[in-house]
């Protein structure tokens, strides 16, 4: 969803502004700039893009702010050498983003920039690799390795393995997990609230939450997961993004699978949507439990590729050429 964010209308704050970002700049200007209204992530991801193409315009000796189509064409058709399309579309996403919040014309809006991108998308078509599917056999196995061990590091993990698959839980959402959202049902089990939808786990994995919580206290109202060192002894900060990537990295070591076929923090998302399709479910129906707003991504999971670029479609905004 495109965000409203206001422009920079304030004239000498803008030519400041302007001056800044005709250099390589950084997070926290990147972040005021855009009034704060990314995740991390992104804003780290769209400083690197900006800096990337601010320091191919200082090679080029060429103005990046306001740029020129050929630049930004020249940019792109550099870049995609050795990057894949959805880094170069990134790329130009963000580059429009700055000259439209510095209240100036957006160059990827020409239509040289369009022909290219889709030049581009179409020699590159394919590039793309969906993550590994991390699916009920691999946590059956995960389980089988880390059960016996004594390590609250192992039973953190395998934890985080249980209810990532079982909740089809989004990375962000497992980081910002709180103890107000595990719950106790009237079976004996626990129940994951998620958005506005309830999740009644597994007994196995109800029993490894239970013993979780254990560790965690009675008076722990936070974060469910954090940071654990090397001596064992539990962090206050909530696990991050990074650290996330690594416990999924290391359920990959733990199988002895190959570096390609590694796991990722979307791995579950991928693997509980195949493995529900298998159960019979429908393309609506794992819509819904997985909590997408369409089924563009369930049908990409399932390498429906057709159906999800023709769904796709319909929240594409058409809007006219310069």
């Amino acid at each position: 969803m495109r965000k409203n964010i206001p422009l920079q209308t304030d004239e000498k704050k803008r030519k400041q502004s302007l001056n800044q970002f005709s250099h390589p700049i950084s997070y926290s200007l990147f972040s005021d700039l855009t009034h704060q209204m990314y995740s991390h992530n992104s804003l780290l991801s769209m400083t690197n893009d900006w800096n990337r193409f601010v320091d191919f315009c200082l090679t080029k000796k060429v103005s990046p702010l306001p740029a020129s189509i050929t630049a930004v064409r020249l940019f792109l058709e550099q870049e995609c050498r050795s990057r894949k399309f959805a880094s170069i579309r990134r790329y130009s996403l963000t580059i429009g983003l700055v000259h439209r919040l510095h209240s100036l014309a957006d160059p990827t809006n020409h239509r040289q920039i369009h022909f290219t991108l889709s030049a581009i998308r179409n020699m590159k078509k394919g590039d793309a690799t969906q993550a590994t599917a991390f699916t009920e056999k691999h946590l059956d196995s995960l389980y089988e390795v880390l059960k016996d061990s004594e390590s609250i590091k192992d039973l953190r993990d395998l934890v985080i393995y249980s209810l990532m698959f079982e909740c089809i839980l989004k990375r962000g959402q497992l980081r910002d997990l709180q103890t107000s959202q595990i719950q106790r049902h009237h079976s004996g089990g626990y129940q994951v609230s998620v958005a506005d939808k309830s999740y009644c786990v597994s007994d196995r994995t109800s029993e490894l939450v239970d013993q979780w919580l254990q560790i965690l206290g009675e008076e722990h109202h936070g974060y469910v997961f954090c940071r654990i060192d090397k001596h064992g002894n539990l962090g206050k900060d909530a696990l991050n993004d990074s650290s996330i990537f690594r416990v999924f990295r290391r359920a990959s070591t733990l199988l002895n699978l190959p570096e390609h076929l590694a796991f990722s923090g979307q791995s579950t998302r991928i693997g509980a949507t195949q493995d529900l399709y298998k159960k019979g479910y429908n393309l609506q129906q794992i819509q819904d439990i997985g909590r997408w707003s369409s089924i563009v991504m369930p049908a990409q999971y399932l390498g429906k590729n057709a159906l999800s670029e023709s769904e796709q479609l319909l929240f594409k905004k058409i809007k006219s050429w310069d």
